[in-house]
């Protein structure tokens, strides 16, 4: 897979989570926990929303970098980074079950970021 392409498609994914957090974080989160106690309060939707502007940062970066950078070493430090730090991510959503925070983990990140995590890997290392 092209370095660019792949860019785009973690960033554009990463995008699109990071604006559903924002635009509607108590949405997102029932989405996630259901309708638990606490769930609508102002807390736990600024929350949602750090971690959407952490997502649309991640996506920013990505889709600019697959305009503008055009070196193959900085495009694949680039993919592999972005892998880095969301398989960060994603062990920090892990984390909260296992650290007995939470009594499951969401699918949503257990699936979305291995496979972003994937793509960026396949096209830097392929």
């Amino acid at each position: 897979m092209e370095h660019t392409l792949a860019m785009q498609i973690v960033g554009g994914v990463a995008l699109l989570i990071g604006l559903r957090m924002n635009l509607d974080p108590v949405g997102f989160n029932k989405n996630i926990f259901g309708d638990v106690e606490g769930i609508k309060n102002g807390e736990s939707s600024a929350m949602r929303m750090a971690i959407g502007g952490g997502l649309l940062a991640l996506g920013i970066v990505n889709i600019y970098c697959s305009f503008n950078v055009d070196e193959v070493a900085a495009t694949e430090a680039i993919l592999i980074g972005t892998a880095l730090g969301l398989a960060a991510f994603l062990l920090t959503v892990a984390g909260a079950k296992l650290r007995g925070y939470t009594d499951s983990i969401p699918t949503l990140p257990m699936v979305v970021l291995p496979t972003m995590i994937a793509i960026c890997l396949y096209a830097a290392m392929g």
